[in-house]
């Protein structure tokens, strides 16, 4: 019986190397039944690189359901442990609204924003900006004042105008040749950044996160 349990022991504690085929994809032995699909503090603690200590005060905290065996020891369903992964990286993940009038011209600036686990959300008119902005309330907004049409501009004076609104971080990305005229739109709208055109992906990436860091 005790070789019975070391065994069950073992293969639970192996859990993590299957873990890390996919984002976190914990797939246990199938010989296993779900019922007995459990990880330890210390297996948890393999899978994010840190201490079984470090999980154990996500337990005495409730912030991760686990279950307190007769000699002391805990133990965490994978499906709860799962769904507390889920649910920090979706706090991690901010809102980004993208003002892009010309529909596609911010494509690049999405994949960017992505790839740092964040979620882009474009607008391409007035209305449409205004109505998400209001809805999502985003950790920044990004609008291209590159094109030659006032549309963008007034996107950005509205929104700067909607007491809900007056906090939210902007970056503006503008053309090499921005005129005096629009430099002093910028000043009034008191944008967080200013990148002009061409923007590398990484410069893009640092100053988002800039912003951001600024805001949490």
């Amino acid at each position: 019986m005790k070789t019975d349990k070391r065994r069950k022991r073992r293969v639970q504690s192996q859990a993590y190397i299957a873990e890390q085929a996919a984002a976190y994809g914990i797939n246990l032995p199938k010989e296993l039944a779900a019922s007995e699909r459990y990880l330890s503090p210390n297996d948890i603690g393999k899978i994010l690189g840190i201490t079984g200590e470090a999980v154990k005060q996500w337990i005495y905290h409730r912030r991760l359901p686990a279950v307190k065996l007769a000699n002391g020891y805990w133990k965490v369903r994978v499906s709860d442990f799962e769904a507390f992964l889920k649910a920090r990286h979706d706090i991690g993940r901010r809102r980004i609204l993208l003002i892009d009038t010309h529909q596609g011209g911010l494509s690049d600036v999405a994949q960017v924003i992505e790839k740092l686990g964040h979620s882009p959300v474009t607008a391409h008119n007035h209305a449409d900006a205004l109505l998400k902005a209001l809805d999502l309330h985003p950790a920044l907004l990004i609008i291209d004042c590159s094109l030659k049409e006032t549309e963008p501009w007034k996107i950005a004076e509205k929104i700067r105008a909607t007491k809900a609104l007056k906090s939210v971080p902007i970056l503006l990305l503008a053309s090499a040749e921005l005129s005096e005229e629009d430099a002093e739109k910028a000043l009034q709208l008191q944008a967080q950044g200013f990148l002009r055109h061409p923007v590398a992906a990484e410069t893009l990436s640092q100053e988002i996160q800039r912003i951001l860091n600024r805001t949490i």
